[in-house]
C-alpha cells in the first residue's frame, strides 16, 4: 500500500447562462472513475472530486467523494484537498469559460438576438485555470505530483508540450478528441504521455478501464519509485 493521497478529479463543470441554460462538454467521468476504482486498492487514501456526471460515474465507493458543479467549485475542491505526498490525477474538463451576467431569470430568445442580424451574441470570460493555480502552492507540499489531462483535436503533440511546461506538471495525458469519433465519452480510447524529462509514451487503443491501470502502472513506476517514501 502506497503512503500517498490521490487526488482524482473527474467529468466536466457547468457553467450557468441562466437558471436553464449552461455552457459544458460531453466529458462522462469515466476515465476518473476507473483511475479511483484501481487507486483505492493501492493507496491509503483516494479523494475523488467529480462534476456532474452519471451514476456510477459520480461516486466511488472507499473514496472521499466531493461532488463539484462549477470549475470555480472544483479549484476550491481540489485545493482544500492538497497536502504532502500526494498525487493530483487532473482527469476533468472543466468548462473554460463562464458567462458573467447570469442572473435569477431565463434569458428570453428576443434579448439573446440583435433584431437586425439575428445572431447570438454572448460576453465570455475565462474561469479559473486549475493547474495553474497550484503553482505558487506546489513549492509548499512534498512528494507533490501533478498530472494533467488535456483533450486536443490536432497537433496533439506540440500542444500537450506547452500544456506541460506552462502549468509546470510531471506528467500530461493527451488523447485526440472528434464529436463523431473518439474522446469524450467514448469507451476504447489512446493516450499520448508526456512527462518533464521529455519522455513520450502511448497506451491504446484499449478500454478506459484498462488506460486507468496502464496510467497508475506508470505513475508509480516512473515517479514515485523513484523517491524516497513519505514517512507518516
Amino acid at each position: 500500500m502506497h503512503l500517498y493521497t490521490v487526488i482524482i478529479t473527474a467529468g466536466p463543470t457547468r457553467e450557468w447562462l441562466d437558471p436553464v441554460r449552461f455552457i459544458s462538454n460531453p466529458a462522462s467521468g469515466k476515465t476518473g472513475w476507473h483511475l479511483a476504482q484501481i487507486a483505492k486498492k493501492q493507496f491509503q487514501k483516494v479523494i475523488y472530486i467529480c462534476g456532474p456526471v452519471h451514476s456510477p460515474y459520480d461516486k466511488v465507493e472507499g473514496a472521499i467523494n466531493i461532488s463539484v458543479e462549477t470549475t470555480e467549485e472544483m479549484h476550491d475542491a481540489v485545493h482544500s484537498s492538497l497536502e504532502d505526498s500526494c498525487l493530483l490525477f487532473m482527469t476533468a474538463a472543466p468548462a473554460d469559460f463562464y458567462y458573467p451576467f447570469c442572473g435569477e431569470n431565463k434569458i428570453k430568445k428576443n434579448e439573446f438576438f440583435n433584431s437586425e442580424k439575428l445572431k447570438v451574441s454572448l460576453e465570455l470570460e475565462p474561469t479559473v485555470d486549475i493547474l495553474k493555480s497550484i503553482i505558487p502552492r506546489a513549492s509548499q507540499l512534498s512528494n507533490f505530483y501533478r498530472i494533467g489531462f488535456s483533450a486536443e483535436t490536432h497537433n496533439i503533440s506540440e500542444g500537450s508540450s506547452q500544456k506541460l511546461k506552462a502549468k509546470e506538471l510531471d506528467l500530461i495525458c493527451a488523447n485526440q478528441v472528434y464529436r463523431d469519433f473518439t474522446g469524450f465519452g467514448d469507451n476504447p480510447n489512446t493516450i499520448f504521455l508526456l512527462d518533464r524529462n521529455g519522455k513520450q509514451t502511448t497506451f491504446g487503443l484499449c478500454s478506459k478501464e484498462q488506460l486507468a491501470y496502464l496510467l497508475l502502472e506508470y505513475t508509480t513506476s516512473n515517479l514515485l519509485l523513484r523517491e524516497t517514501p513519505p514517512v507518516r
